[in-house]
């Protein structure tokens, strides 16, 4: 898109018409942001056609909004006020500039404030000769109004009503939506509502809504002549309290609801909180509408690789507005490694253990994990997760940064800090910065089951099964969205160059026609549960070089290599099969790629607890629980051995134990070992 509107001005009989074009993105002001990329990337297409023709264009509108030609800009943007205040920006002067601009770039939020207030002098100027609107990635979260904040708090609370009610100025809407929160106190409604519990905090989400709420409000307020005039100004005091807008889009649509024989939208409602003990708090009033652009904008271009033409995705958002889908280019999909949420193998990290240091040797197992996986990849790695899990990775303060680095530091330098970048969820969708680099996922994107009870029925009011739908698809888009960040597709397969995309969770189903799902195999593996997660696969793993060596496991091997607590016996037989047991390995062609692990070994003692995990040594005076971890080991060979003693020779000691299938080959174990 970015070329064809620079093809577009490119074009001799277009370039001087005055025509602009407006793109607006999620974000504009972090330099990650796909609103400073496309910046960027307009102004570097744009900057070499249109500035050899500032005079003239410029001119164009000179007289009704001056800006020195020196200052003319063929590409500008417009930031929030609250940006502007930060950084001394003056907030009207943006439009004024853009007016004379050949592109001028906005976040989404911008656009129903801009479109739906026309009159508006700053906005007059910016939609002036506007002939086509880009939306870069969907626009949803921009459309849609909600009461209640980012904290859940909302202004009309319980205790909001019953003071309005108590200086005598509350509306009839008002006192009815108060009685209808007493009943819901007192218990009368919970069999009305959905609820959400929660296990953190050991409290449940009471949701009143559709029929329920509204038969509960028509009771209380009879046969009375609904107040919406005085509803609204109750609404819009509140929520200028709260430094916020309220939207005329807010009682209109309130007011359609009322009126609506169907009786079954959700865009309003009632949510309490019940503890355990039955206490209820933060009983609030909850609103959730959609910000419809007029019919009277410019064509709008939407740039959505996973639009969604069957749930009317983009009809809901634009009901104005006639839709069409385009997709004219081939759809690769990704390739895409997971690891199944179920079993001893799942790596799921509760976030909030996570930021508060709990879960150490998980986190640690995942970073390194990510950091082997990093090693080698020139291009690096970029981690997926929420805000507060990036930027707490990323803290040295809080997270030892060599963790990264931990698989391979006894013989390489630490990664460089850039090598592993991080971005969260719903901030990123289009950026194109971390192109080649693997992308791995820590978390998934799932929202609150309240973007489905809520955010989501500004878009489908009345049916619950259309509001999953769209959920899901919203998860499943946002997930791939952000896997595509390293450009994956953008490289042929089996090339060095293309980036992995790897899952520590398992993300459900998905479209084959856009990704193709495999299971994701570690380098080392972690036994949740264990408080030696990381011992039952190293044992497995070397245990199976030794097997492969020596035809059977001397247990003094096992000790002497860290696996096992010692006896002096152990201790006595290891002083003589640890210098053996190197100059077999000395001996064995390609032995890296034959006992990769003993192999590193023998140069560095330490090398077994970088490449296979920090694990603990554990009592090994139990036969059976070593045989135990032995009999599952990868590629089965380990299965039917059993314990043998077999006879030292007396400069060693008296005997040993060796793991074989049989005595004879117990016996044969030693002696390849010893000669």
């Amino acid at each position: 898109m970015y070329q064809l509107v620079a093809d577009h001005y490119a074009d001799p009989g277009k370039r001087l018409t005055p025509y602009r074009v407006l793109w607006a993105t999620h974000g504009t002001r972090r330099d990650q942001s796909l609103g400073q990329e496309a910046l960027r990337r307009l102004a570097a297409n744009l900057d070499p056609i249109l500035m050899p023709f500032s005079a003239f264009v410029a001119s164009l509108t000179s007289s009704i909004f001056p800006v020195p030609k020196s200052d003319w800009k063929p590409v500008t943007a417009i930031f929030g006020k609250e940006h502007c205040d930060e950084e001394h920006i003056d907030y009207g002067d943006q439009f004024r500039r853009a007016a004379q601009s050949a592109v001028t770039l906005v976040s989404q939020a911008h656009l129903p404030l801009v479109f739906n207030n026309v009159g508006n002098s700053m906005y007059k100027q910016l939609l002036q000769r506007v002939g086509l609107v880009v939306i870069d990635e969907d626009p949803v979260q921009a459309l849609i109004y909600s009461l209640v904040d980012t904290n859940s708090k909302s202004p009309i609370t319980q205790s909001y009503l019953q003071e309005r009610q108590a200086a005598g100025a509350a509306s009839n809407i008002e006192i009815a939506l108060l009685n209808v929160m007493v009943q819901a106190q007192s218990g009368d409604l919970d069999a009305s509502c959905q609820k959400i519990p929660n296990g953190r905090t050991k409290q449940t989400l009471f949701n009143l809504s559709g029929e329920a709420f509204w038969n509960a409000l028509r009771r209380e307020l009879g046969t009375a002549i609904p107040d919406y005039t005085a509803f609204a100004k109750s609404l819009q005091a509140a929520v200028q309290a709260q430094e916020r807008v309220l939207p005329k889009e807010f009682i209109e649509t309130f007011q359609e609801d009322f009126k609506d024989s169907r009786n079954t939208s959700a865009r309003f409602g009632i949510t309490w909180l019940k503890g355990h003990d039955g206490t209820v708090h933060q009983m609030q009033f909850r609103g959730d509408v959609l910000l419809r652009l007029p019919a009277t904008t410019p064509p709008i271009v939407i740039l959505d690789a996973y639009a969604n033409q069957e749930l009317a995705q983009y009809e809901r958002m634009f009901p104005n507005h006639t839709v069409k889908y385009l997709q004219e280019w081939p759809f690769t999909p990704l390739d895409i490694e997971y690891v199944p949420e179920q079993g001893g193998d799942s790596l799921e990290i509760d976030r909030e253990n996570l930021t508060k240091n709990r879960q150490l040797d998980l986190r640690n197992y995942l970073m390194a994990e990510t950091g082997a996986l990093t090693r080698g990849h020139q291009a690096g790695t970029l981690i997926l997760s929420s805000k507060a899990v990036v930027e707490y990775l990323k803290d040295d303060t809080k997270v030892p940064q060599a963790e990264w680095s931990w698989r391979d530091a006894y013989a390489q330098p630490e990664l460089p800090s850039e090598a592993i970048q991080g971005m969260w969820w719903f901030s990123g969708r289009g950026v194109n910065e971390f192109d080649g680099r693997h992308v791995v996922a820590w978390h998934s994107p799932i929202r609150p089951k309240t973007y489905e009870l809520h955010t989501l029925t500004a878009l489908e009011p009345h049916s619950h099964e259309q509001r999953a739908a769209l959920r899901q698809h919203a998860y499943q888009s946002e997930l791939l969205q952000m896997c595509h960040r390293g450009r994956q597709t953008n490289y042929p397969e089996g090339s060095p160059e293309r980036g992995r995309v790897v899952l520590f969770f398992d993300p459900g189903l998905l479209p084959k026609e856009w990704a193709q799902l495999r299971a994701f195999v570690p380098r080392a593996r972690f036994l949740r549960g264990s408080n030696n997660p990381m011992h039952r696969h190293a044992v497995q793993q070397v245990a199976t070089e030794l097997y492969d060596l020596l035809g059977g496991l001397p247990h003094a091997c096992l000790v002497g290599l860290g696996f096992y607590k010692p006896t002096p016996q152990d201790e006595a037989a290891w002083a003589i099969f640890k210098t053996k047991l190197r100059k077999r390995l000395k001996r064995l062609k390609l032995k890296t790629r034959h006992a990769p692990h003993l192999a590193a070994w023998a140069e560095d003692e330490n090398a077994l607890q970088h490449r296979l995990g920090q694990f603990a040594p554990a009592d090994g005076s139990r036969p059976s629980k070593v045989l135990a971890h032995l009999e599952d080991a990868d590629g089965g060979r380990l299965k039917g051995l059993h314990k043998f003693d077999v006879a030292l020779p007396k400069t060693i000691g008296t005997k040993t134990s060796v793991y074989a299938k049989s005595q004879v080959e117990a016996d044969q174990v030693l002696k390849r070992l010893l000669r």
